[in-house]
């Protein structure tokens, strides 16, 4: 039986509901606290990640158009260099989406039954 990622979503934001309904706000507020924790390392590893990938792949790129050398391994480097770019803007979204969704997931657990309506990570 496959069980494909949306199902296993589903599951664990309804387990979530339910733990929440049982035990309270004490493990929302904890769970928030720690999802909080997790967002504030996502934006400072992931964002000094992209950031060192744009500037890397912008450099190497505009490097590769001024070489002499044979065509073949200027291609390499402009395709190394715009896999960095393209690195940099997936870890960019990534940053940004990483607040909306512990908002969603908050929301979702205090729908079934906590007091808590959002959070919001310094």
């Amino acid at each position: 039986m496959a069980i494909n990622k949306l199902q296993v979503l589903l599951y664990t934001i309804t387990l979530a509901s339910i733990v929440s309904v049982v035990l309270g706000d004490s493990l929302l507020s904890s769970l928030s606290a720690t999802l909080c924790g997790f967002v504030t390392t996502i934006r400072t590893i992931i964002g000094v990640l992209a950031l060192a990938l744009f500037l890397i792949g912008g450099v190497l790129y505009a490097i590769a158009h001024f070489l002499p050398t044979s065509l073949d391994y200027r291609k390499n480097l402009m395709g190394w260099s715009t896999a960095m770019i393209v690195g940099g803007i997936i870890g960019l979204v990534v940053v940004i989406i990483a607040q909306p969704l512990v908002t969603l997931f908050i929301q979702t657990g205090s729908a079934a039954g906590g007091s808590v309506s959002s959070i919001f990570c310094p």
